[in-house]
Order: structure tokens, then C-alpha cells, then sequence
């Protein structure tokens, strides 16, 4: 943030400004506050676009239509005066930095954990925002803030209503200016066609390319506004660096028709399990969120808000400092100050950021260090009347950074958390006693000693098993899991799943795989090739195994799904043409699915096996059966045509 200027006024309506937060193609951004303590960011529209009438018009339906988005993963509009001399339009302030911030100068590139968190959170947000007729048409990083409990979506200030009464393809916001940032512009955009929801999935796709890599996918515009914009239109995005789990969804975000691109529904329910909640981002980066919110705290008003005995002055551009808004609703007459206002008015501009004072300084004597310091804190937040989220997370800070403030300000992981090395989903081959070989994975979060950190899932010749396990310890050199729960098995209530072992420990190796060991076993573990969008299309479709002999003719059909996902059902053929299985997806890769085993609600139909199936050409699958004899080779699936 920076200090306010001699060109900035002091008050926009009826809200004091700290700071300048940023400008950008439409205005300039403030920080301030409304005189019941609210913070708020106020964007101040640009001289000349308040000067074009045509302008003035679409601003005006854009801020009503926004203030109607709601949920929890936008920023809220507040107020606004669309008639002023100089528009203006006040929002929540969420107190965290930019996914521009974080990505590109703070922490680097997101764990895949996080990008698919990211992910869940902002598709959420554009089901808001495209439910009330708006789309947003300029979603980029920056645009993206980071809180402790997810992202939010800002700046609908050039977002354009769609309703019947205007121009739905016109994609400037005024003659001559294209809406979009370079690098983050969907194809239509680009060639100046209609603008739909289904540009802003695209631009999604870009952020979460960028927050998985730290680069734009079309690269930069260093060798041209125009050969980017070309990038754009004719060329394969670049996903080198994104994470497999990851690669389906956002390839297909940035498929350059429109009509081909997922819907933001589809997203959501692609990502449904991945919801912001808890630890969503590394510890280091949650202790800044902390220090920020601290600085926040200690925002003042500059001195030259202030005229004599406390009253505000007047501002340098706007005239009065209150006058009401567009909604009616003039706020009351300001009054004199005490000189026991929270805001003591003698701070000057430059100190708008003091620096961060550590939560035990703050607690009060006598009281313990870790809980004074929290309640002192929140007491402080109340005072000055921050958003709930700035009291949580500084509620948090005593957790997160009291290593930081032991080691002299270095930021350092949470004691005893998951090192950002383990995080993300990892299958091996995994080889243990009497049950010889079976496909194993590890969905690992982050979080801390004692927590549930991973879901732990294999599968058995004739079960499907998972389970939860929490942290017992954590190192760079390795981390320890211990016995938790058993969250699903199929068939349910199965014997054939062993209890999960009570010491499984996983080591990271140089080569970016983990070796896991536990009771004399141990394999390696690669990084999971599967995505949101998981079966590869070559597997999609219906498939006969064989039609001889009749007994074990079965026909199979699979679909598209998650890891976890009944995505095939099969049909008995013989003896068993009553019978019809399912089969949850245990296992993806470009080259082999794994099924868990063939169930069947009827009793009379026996468990057949769990599959490994491999492609056999044109037209044709191998599948090898786990309850086959061993030795057995491959079976053939032949494509059935519809």
C-alpha cells in the first residue's frame, strides 16, 4: 500500500482513506474506512471515462447487477455513486495479497494441493458472479486475492451485464479499448467476437496455469502484444511444470472453442473434494497472511484527514466529504473526535505500514503469552471494527509464526507440519505380504502433528479399501503416518481390508518420488499422472470380454470420472446375464485404468475381480483380472459400436 498523495483526496462519500492500493485501466484503488470502523477498498473512476456519458450508463448497470453477487468467494459491493462527478464504487477489503503477489515475487509457484483448492474456490466464485447476468471478462492474477480460507475474486468494474436490453457481443468497454489482459484473454476476446461465461473458464485456465508454474501459458508479451495474442489464438498452451493431477482440467479450460470448454457446474463438481478448508496453503505462506493482517491493525488515517480538534476535513477533489449516495442513504453528520479515537490522528502518511509487532508483545502480563497475545488481538479487531476473516487470521498468528518469531523473523514451516515435498496424490505398485501386488495411492494435505493428513487408498483382488491416517512426525528427510480410520471400502464392510498399519513411513527421494516402508515393505511411489478429469478418452466407451465361452462373456462400460468415482458397470452374459456390476476408478494413467472389483447388489452375483486394463490397438482393450489364476495372460475387449 502506498501513502496517500497530494493528487489523492481524503475522503470518497463517506469513507476516510489510509492508502493507495493500486491503479489500474478504469481508476485508482484506496484503502479506507467508513466511520462505523468497516475497512473497505474504494475504487475512484478515471477523469475522462467520467466523462463519457455512454460510460457512465454501463457503470452504473454493472454496479447494480454486482452488488447482487453474493457467497463467499467475492468480494462484496458496499456502496457506490454512480452519479458523482467522479464515480465511485466501494467493496469489502480482503485483507490477503494477490495470487500476482504470492506467485510471482512472495512464495513462487502453488503445491498442487493448493492449485486445485484454487481452483474449487474460484470456479465457485464465476457460478456467483455468472448467476446474476455478469461476466467477469478480465479474471487474472491479480485480480485473484489469497486469504486464509481461499481465494477471492475482485474487480467487477469492467465486468459487462448481459440482459436483454444490451449488446451481449459488444466487448469493449469503451471505443476502441478491448476488455482482457494480455496473457489471460480467451481466443473470442482476442478476435474481438461475443463474450460469454465460457471466456471466463478460459481465463481461469490461465490462472491456474500460472499458479502452478509462475508462467503464463502463452508466455509473456516480451516479444509483442501481437505474437502473444497470436499464441493465444493458434497455439498449444505451454503446461510443462503442472502438476498431472492437474493437467486434464486446465487443458481443458483452454481449448480454444468455446463450446468445447467444461461448464463452470462441471468445475465445480470436478473439484468438489478439494474445497478451501483448513491449511489450504504452506505454512510460510500462512504466516504471512498473519503479518499482514497485523500491519492492517495498525493502518492510520493520514494526519491531513483530520482538520483541528479532530473534525475531517474536506476533501481536495470531491468536495464535502459526505454527501449521499446513490442509494439514498446519506450517512450521519461526521462529528468532533476524542483524543481517545483509535486512530490517533498525529501518525503521518508514510507510516500507513508500521512494521509487524509480534502477537506476545502485545499480550497483557500475567495472562500467558500464546492466549494474551490472541486475545489481545482479537479485542483490537473488534475495536476498530476489521472483517471477521482479518480476526481469524489473526486469532491464527500465535500458531503460525510463533517459530518465526524464536528464529529472529525467518519464515519457517509450523512446527511438526506436512513439508511442502509430501503434498499431492502418489501411486506405486505396492507389494505386502500374501496379497502380492496391488495399486496403492496416497492423497496427501497439509497440516500438523495429530491431524488427518492423508487418505490412503489400495486395491485387493476383490476389495477396494481407504483409509484416513494422521501425521505421527515430520522432517525434511521423511514424515510418519500412523493408523487412523477406515473411510470406504467396497464391498462395504469388507474383511479382506487389512487394518491400517500403525508406523508408515514415506521418505522423499532426490528424484521427486517417495519411498514408502512399513512392516518389511516398501516401493516407490511416483507422482500421480491422474486428473480431475481422470479416464483417458481412449477407455471411454462400451467393450465386450469375450463372447466365448458364455459364462464369462461380460460387457463393460466406462465412463469419465474422479479417482473414487463408480465409472464402470458391467453386464453378465450366460449364467450371469442377470447380474450387473459396478466398479470404482482406483487408478488412472495416459497408458492403464485400474478398477476395483466388479460388486453387485445382488447376492446371487458373485465379486469378480478388480482390472487393469491397457490399450491393444485400434478398437480393442487388454484387461488383466486380479482373481484370475496366476500366470493367466491378458484378455481381450473389443469396442462394441453403438
Amino acid at each position: 500500500m502506498q501513502p496517500i498523495s497530494a493528487e489523492d483526496p481524503t475522503w470518497i462519500g463517506p469513507y476516510r482513506l489510509l492508502g493507495r492500493l493500486g491503479e489500474g485501466g478504469m481508476g485508482r484503488v484506496y484503502l479506507a474506512r467508513s466511520e462505523g470502523g468497516r475497512t473497505v477498498a474504494v475504487k475512484l473512476v478515471l477523469r475522462q471515462l467520467a466523462q463519457d456519458g455512454e460510460f457512465r450508463q454501463r457503470f452504473a448497470q454493472e454496479v447494480a447487477a454486482a452488488r447482487r453477487v453474493g457467497g463467499r468467494w467475492t468480494a462484496p459491493v458496499l456502496d457506490a455513486d454512480t452519479g458523482a462527478a467522479m464515480p465511485w464504487v466501494a467493496t469489502g477489503y480482503i485483507p490477503g495479497p494477490s495470487l500476482s503477489e504470492v506467485v510471482g515475487k512472495d512464495h513462487g509457484p502453488l503445491p498442487g494441493t493448493s492449485v486445485r483448492a484454487l481452483a474449487s474456490g474460484l470456479s465457485q466464485a464465476l457460478e456467483a458472479i455468472h448467476s446474476v447476468g455478469l461476466v467477469h471478462r478480465d479474471l487474472k492474477p491479480s485480480n485473484v486475492l489469497v486469504t486464509v480460507d481461499g481465494p477471492r475474486v475482485i474487480d467487477f468494474g469492467i465486468a459487462r451485464a448481459l440482459d436483454a436490453h444490451s449488446s451481449a457481443g459488444d466487448v469493449r468497454t469503451r471505443t476502441g479499448a478491448v476488455v482482457g489482459s494480455p496473457g489471460f484473454m480467451a481466443p473470442e476476446q482476442v478476435r474481438g467476437e461475443s463474450i460469454t461465461t465460457a471466456s471466463d473458464v478460459f481465463c481461469l485456465g490461465a490462472v491456474l496455469a500460472y499458479a502452478a508454474t509462475g508462467r503464463m501459458p502463452f508466455g509473456s508479451a516480451e516479444s509483442g502484444i501481437h505474437s502473444l495474442m497470436y499464441r493465444i489464438v493458434q497455439e498449444e498452451p505451454d503446461l510443462e511444470g503442472v502438476p498431472q493431477r492437474l493437467t486434464g482440467l486446465v487443458r481443458a479450460c483452454l481449448i480454444k472453442d468455446p463450446e468445447g470448454r467444461p461448464s463452470v457446474a462441471e468445475l465445480i463438481e470436478a473439484t468438489r473434494d478439494a474445497e478451501p478448508a483448513g491449511a489450504w496453503l504452506p505454512g510460510a505462506l500462512l504466516a504471512q497472511l498473519g503479518r499482514r493482517a497485523a500491519r492492517l491493525l495498525d493502518a492510520e488515517a493520514p494526519a491531513a484527514a483530520h482538520g483541528p480538534g479532530g473534525r475531517p476535513q474536506q476533501q481536495p477533489h470531491l468536495g464535502q466529504p459526505y454527501a449521499p449516495t446513490v442509494f439514498q442513504t446519506p450517512p450521519p453528520t461526521p462529528q468532533p473526535q476524542p483524543q481517545s479515537h483509535p486512530y490517533p490522528h498525529h501518525v503521518p502518511a508514510q507510516h500507513l505500514s508500521p512494521p509487524y509487532m509480534p502477537p506476545q508483545q502485545m499480550a497483557p502480563r500475567g495472562n500467558g503469552t500464546g492466549s494474551g497475545a490472541r486475545v489481545a488481538l482479537i479485542v483490537l479487531g473488534i475495536v476498530i471494527g476489521l472483517p471477521v476473516v482479518a480476526i481469524v487470521l489473526l486469532a491464527l498468528i500465535g500458531l503460525l509464526v510463533g517459530e518465526e518469531e524464536k528464529s529472529g523473523g525467518d519464515v519457517r514451516e509450523p512446527a511438526g507440519a506436512v513439508p511442502d515435498a509430501y503434498v499431492g496424490a502418489w501411486e506405486g505398485v505396492m507389494r505386502a505380504g500374501t496379497d502380492g501386488e496391488f495399486q496403492g495411492r496416497f492423497d496427501i494435505v497439509q497440516g500438523e502433528k495429530g491431524r488427518t493428513v492423508a487418505t490412503v487408498t489400495y486395491t485387493l483382488p476383490h476389495a477396494y479399501c481407504q483409509d484416513r491416517a494422521p501425521l505421527v512426525s515430520a522432517a525434511e528427510e521423511k514424515i510418519v503416518l500412523g493408523g487412523g480410520s477406515r473411510a470406504r471400502s467396497v464391498p462395504a464392510g469388507t474383511k479382506s481390508c487389512a487394518k491400517a498399519s500403525q508406523n508408515q513411513v514415506l521418505k522423499a527421494q532426490p528424484d521427486g518420488t517417495l519411498l514408502w516402508e512399513t512392516m518389511g515393505a516398501s516401493t516407490t511411489l511416483k507422482p500421480a499422472e491422474t486428473s480431475d478429469l481422470a479416464v483417458h478418452p481412449k477407455f471411454i466407451g462400451t467393450w465386450d470380454l469375450p463372447a466365448e465361452p458364455a459364462v464369462n462373456g461380460l460387457r463393460l462400460t466406462i465412463e469419465q470420472g474422479a479417482i473414487g468415482d463408480e465409472v464402470a458397470t458391467a453386464i453378465g452374459a450366460g449364467s450371469l446375464k442377470e447380474c450387473r456390476w459396478k466398479a470404482v476408478l482406483s487408478g488412472a494413467h495416459s497408458d492403464r485404468l485400474v478398477l476395483g472389483p466388479l460388486t453387485s447388489a445382488k447376492k446371487a452375483c458373485p465379486v469378480r475381480g478388480s482390472m487393469v486394463i491397457t490399450p491393444a490397438g485400434e478398437g480393442k482393450l487388454y484387461v488383466k483380472r486380479a482373481d484370475r489364476p496366476a500366470g493367466a495372460g491378458q484378455e481381450e475387449l473389443n469396442r462394441r459400436e453403438p
